[in-house]
């Protein structure tokens, strides 16, 4: 099963450098956890129930080593979702399908090339 999970942090509320800090923690420890990073998505190759807990302790063990500076890091997440997919497409980024191409033989187009091999 493809596992997502969406995370997003709370830039309006939150300074952007405890954001940042935060967010390098979160893509470490997502990466550590077995997930690749597309941007604000993290995938991975597993179930439901394994993605969801990795993830859930990935923020908490961020959670704890910030607390004792007093940032909550549960605060600061504004999206944490898990989702399942089967393919992503970045609506971005130029089409990679190539265009399918058919055509009926009416037998003019061999007459096409027939002519002048008399």
């Amino acid at each position: 099963m493809k596992s997502a999970v969406i995370i997003n942090l709370d830039h309006e509320r939150h300074s952007a450098l405890v954001c940042r800090r935060v967010w390098d923690e979160i893509t470490q420890g997502m990466e550590a956890a077995g997930f690749s990073r597309h941007f604000r998505l993290f995938l991975a190759d597993m179930d439901r129930e394994t993605a969801c807990s990795r993830a859930k302790k990935v923020v908490s063990d961020i959670e704890d080593r910030f607390a004792p500076e007093g940032i909550i890091v549960f605060d600061l997440i504004r999206e944490f979702y898990w989702f399942e997919y089967q393919q992503i497409n970045d609506l971005l980024a130029p089409s990679h399908d190539m265009p399918e191409v058919s055509y009926i033989d009416t037998g003019a187009f061999r007459a096409f090339l027939n002519t002048g091999t008399n």
